[in-house]
């Protein structure tokens, strides 16, 4: 059944349980039974053995087993900041410097684009940097999770991060597939910049949120509820990370910024030597080059370690802890990210099974290359945003895609660099958007994690946000494929559609809430 219409269904399984139940650990389980039962003629003995499997192959996996420990080495470190009161001192001085709530969403959005070297340390950094201050000011664990989710990814795949290098090298399969030569990689990427449009608008489209709290949807219901109610999470919620109940209160005795700064700091610095030096280890002359040879898990992994190491030393030198206060702090701070890891390793897992079913084949085997290129980036599109949304994957999705969009816009205009660069663009966009809505993605995990929000809360505030400006960018595909306008007359044009849909959507959500 592999490569079929049945391999649908064990991505369709997770997504939907996840949204009925709210148990995203059972029904991703579910999502790869099923995929289990496709594969082995529905027998449930053989199914349930492939499925445990597949769990230990995505333990096993060495990038996801440094993510893992990664995300238990990070629990740790936030576990220090809060115990020795950093959490509480960063707290006492946004009272004098961000005193609004509006500040607080726009230093987060800012903060967001300026961390823009990898995704998962984007969410980590913004989330531990802000999680307390929106505390203080009552904005709900949706929006905050919003806001890292849609910066991360987003930002990444602009700027000078390992996002870029692996971007350029699925830009040259993608040529090298069409049999185009003469374009450099680099220059197509920056070509295909402007045709990335979700990744754009919802960039900006976090800002216009921030600055004017025109929320909508669930989202509202949220910050009405954080608001009036001062609750920053809905009665009832699972807090991916919740940090008040696990660990209990800080140690208020010396509340230090330097207890928060530190750590951070050394978060930073260790992740991004470490992406230089594993890089250049590998080889590669220029900054990019180095970038694509980077082992980003392994950079991660000693920034965490650096981060914890150093709430340590602050812990024994200032004599704040004894060893035994320190090392149960450790093991306390591992606890706080069980639940989070056991999500991932099952995320992974039906990534996996979403392989074996061959479901990218099948939903790629639907387009045409006798297509009109009217519909060509549209086309690409959706099915970028399928595939990411059902396999959780973007990397994956880009990987899966651009070899075989760049061939197809190649064959129906040729012309080599409006094809290589407006279908790289419309790939990654696609893929991010998928991934934005999926709830059996990684980067959607972690946002949640490092918010402290519900997962499923923050997938279901979340939709109808990256909906909106993925709505938005579709009908500029359309549009360029009818005419081939200019991407940046597209994009000038998007944005006051975005900011026009935007203030209707918050008006009617507020007129049907009664707010």
């Amino acid at each position: 059944m592999a490569g079929t219409i049945w391999s649908i269904l064990p991505p369709l399984v997770a997504i939907v349980l996840c949204f009925i139940t709210k148990n995203v650990l059972l029904s991703l389980f579910l999502g790869i039974f099923t995929g289990g039962l496709l594969l082995n003629s529905f027998n449930p003995l053989s199914a349930v053995g492939y499925s445990l499997e597949k769990i230990v192959g995505s333990v096993a996996d060495e990038w996801n087993a440094k993510l893992l420990l990664f995300n238990l080495i990070m629990g740790a470190g936030i576990a220090f900041i809060w115990k020795l009161g950093g959490s509480k001192a960063l707290a006492d001085w946004a009272k004098t410097k961000i005193k609004t709530r509006r500040s607080a969403t726009v230093w987060a959005w800012l903060l967001g684009v300026i961390v823009f070297f990898n995704d998962y340390i984007n969410a980590a950094i913004v989330g531990n940097v802000t999680r307390d201050i929106f505390e203080e000011h009552k904005i709900s664990k949706e929006k905050l999770s919003y806001i890292l989710d849609s910066t991360s990814a987003p930002v990444a795949t602009f700027f000078i991060s390992d996002w870029i290098a692996y971007q350029l090298g699925m830009i040259q399969k993608g040529m090298e597939s069409a049999n185009i030569t003469g374009v450099s990689p680099l220059s197509a990427f920056l070509g295909s910049i402007p045709f990335n449009l979700y990744c754009l608008f919802t960039v900006l489209f976090v800002g216009i949120i921030a600055v004017t709290s025109w929320d909508f949807g669930p989202m509202l219901k949220a910050e009405i509820r954080a608001q009036k109610e001062g609750k920053t999470k809905r009665d009832g919620a699972v807090p991916m990370l919740d940090v008040d109940f696990e660990l209990g209160k800080p140690i208020e005795t010396r509340p230090m910024i330097i207890t928060f700064v530190l750590p951070i700091v050394a978060l930073i610095g260790v992740t991004i030597w470490g992406f230089y030096y594993t890089g250049a280890k590998a080889g590669g002359e220029t900054l990019i080059e180095k970038l694509g040879n980077a082992d980003a898990a392994t950079a991660l992994l000693w920034g965490a370690f650096a981060m914890m190491l150093t709430g340590i030393a602050i812990a024994i030198g200032f004599r704040l802890m004894s060893i035994s206060e320190t090392m149960k702090t450790v093991l306390d701070g591992f606890k706080l990210m069980l639940l989070a890891c056991a999500i991932l390793v099952l995320a992974w897992s039906i990534g996996s099974v979403t392989k074996d079913v061959d479901l990218a084949g099948y939903v790629v085997s639907l387009v045409k290359e006798d297509s009109s290129f009217f519909l060509i980036p549209p086309i690409i599109f959706i099915i970028g945003a399928l595939v990411s949304f059902a396999t959780g994957t973007s990397w994956g999705t880009m990987a899966i895609l651009t070899p075989i969009a760049i061939p197809i816009a190649y064959k129906v205009t040729g012309d080599a660099w409006l094809s290589v660069t407006s279908m790289a663009g419309v790939v990654f966009a696609g893929s991010i958007f998928g991934d934005h809505c999926s709830p059996i993605s990684d980067t959607t995990v972690l946002s949640s994690i490092f918010s402290g929000s519900d997962h499923m809360d923050h997938v279901n505030t979340q939709i109808p946000y990256a909906l909106l400006t993925a709505f938005v960018a579709l009908l500029m595909y359309f549009v360029y494929g009818a005419f081939r306008i200019s991407p940046l007359i597209l994009i000038a044009f998007g944005l006051v559609l975005v900011i026009l849909l935007a203030r209707v959507l918050n008006r009617y959500s507020i007129k049907r809430i009664g707010a």
